[in-house]
């Protein structure tokens, strides 16, 4: 009975976290956007820590389903996620690329109703939440320049705009054609 409580726990978190602290212009999380955006080695500690998540899944999962062999499928990425600059990479694509976002999350519902495969279901689920809070190469970017930086020193609510500002992911007639004209647009 305790490993189902855990095991449906680790399949809420996906779900509480992002409900709770996606977009979220509290104090703390102004210093996680920043470090994130500016320290690779915050990326890498941000990267272990869903490691280990993910790894303590696995190993609920295997106590509680003795002689299950779809595990194996969503160890094989676990075992990839050990090489921070594929991780890295990884993440970076899913947030520049939400159709591939939505992709792997439609195959993520998918998979979690094939027998066997509910493991790999949740290790997308995990990967998909972690590529929501990885800073894109736009804010990355943005950190180098110092107006930038004093203006989300000024307004921390900028930062979080900035961080999880995606104009492509916005309807035609809402996108940003990045011509600075209002009267234009």
């Amino acid at each position: 009975m305790l490993l189902n409580i855990l095991l449906l726990i680790f399949c809420a978190i996906p779900f509480g976290v992002s409900m709770s602290l996606y977009k979220n212009n509290k104090r703390f999380m102004t210093p996680f956007y920043m470090a994130m955006a500016r320290s690779g080695n915050a990326r890498k500690l941000y990267v272990q820590v869903w490691l280990i998540c993910l790894l303590l899944f696995h190993y609920v999962y295997a106590c509680g389903h003795m002689g299950e062999f779809g595990i194996l499928l969503s160890t094989g990425v676990c075992a990839a996620m050990f090489s921070f600059r594929r991780t890295d990479n990884w993440l970076r694509r899913l947030l520049d690329r939400p159709r591939a976002f939505v992709t792997l999350a439609s195959g993520a519902l998918v998979i979690g109703f094939v027998p066997h495969l509910y493991t790999l279901a949740i290790t997308i689920a995990y990967l998909l939440l972690a590529a929501l809070f990885y800073p894109s190469v736009r804010v990355m970017s943005e950190c180098k320049d110092t107006d930038t930086l004093s203006g989300w020193a000024k307004h921390p609510g900028m930062l979080s705009e900035s961080y999880h500002e995606n104009h492509h992911a916005n309807l035609p007639h809402e996108a940003d054609s990045g011509n600075t004209d209002i009267s234009a647009q």
